[in-house]
């Protein structure tokens, strides 16, 4: 789902783009017959409507590249989900296992061994946790050294079932991976999206503003208004902006200073 961030500010753009195509002929005719009186010998007027185009579609391309870094990142956002799903069912299995295993060596060793046998606390939910846990408990098994069973002519093959909580293990480990590996790209396309944000910001600002001053010169205050920044929130104009709560305050965006074409 699109981030309502990046909605609300392409709105604003959308409309100050439009604003600026649409008007860009007749502002630049209403300023020549305003200005072209005061051009000395040699002197002639310069391309204002080509000058606004080139302005509209500086604003549209930091637009662009913001709206496809907040789909990017919605994208990896959603890749997200089943590596997490199986991971989490991973660790239930092992839970599961190291559960029964736990009740089995209290039946057959007694509470006092369990300690021995690598059950030193409470079977972790978490599971990373779970994965050192399960660890430590193979480990123990594996020792050669198990506790005499409280009942004679009972056999037991510690070896299978270490197999069995190695092979469960591995399995969660190896999503484990995968689920840090999602979050690392995560953050990678989040820092691509705040940075598109910031950069739009800048440049909607002073896009904006530019119109604001070459609307009022041509003497049309009511096309300023329409695409005037708003003081409260940044990247939008000011009749797309929600008014503040009562004892509330807009939220701020970072700043990054951007070059009008970069």
């Amino acid at each position: 789902m699109p981030s309502k961030l990046v909605t609300d500010r392409q709105k604003s753009a959308n409309s100050v783009v439009a604003s600026g195509e649409a008007h860009a002929g007749r502002i630049a005719a209403e300023l020549e017959a305003l200005l072209s009186p005061h051009l000395r010998k040699g002197e002639k007027m310069p391309d204002v409507s080509l000058f606004t185009h080139i302005v509209a579609r500086a604003l549209a391309e930091a637009r662009d590249r913001m709206v496809a870094a907040d789909e990017a990142h919605q994208a990896e956002l959603a890749d997200d989900a089943a590596p997490r799903e199986a991971r989490d069912e991973a660790a239930a299995a092992l839970y599961t296992e190291l559960t029964e295993l736990r009740e089995w060596l209290t039946g057959l060793y007694g509470a006092a061994a369990l300690a021995r046998l690598g059950f030193t606390d409470a079977t972790p939910r978490d599971p990373a946790q779970l994965e050192r846990f399960a660890g430590e408990v193979a480990r123990a098994l594996g020792a050669k050294d198990l506790p005499k069973p409280r009942r004679k002519g009972i056999r037991w093959d510690a070896e299978e079932t270490v197999l069995r909580i190695e092979g469960l293990r591995g399995a969660l480990r190896g999503h484990l991976k995968d689920v840090a590996r999602e979050t690392r790209e995560a953050e990678a396309t989040l820092l691509a999206k705040t940075a598109a944000i910031a950069a739009y910001d800048d440049r909607f600002s002073r896009a904006a503003t530019f119109l604001v001053g070459l609307f009022r010169l041509a003497g049309h205050p009511e096309l300023a208004a329409r695409v005037r920044p708003s003081s409260r929130r940044p990247g939008q104009i000011e009749a797309d902006a929600p008014p503040v709560e009562p004892g509330g305050e807009a939220p701020v965006a970072p700043e990054e200073t951007a070059p009008l074409g970069g």
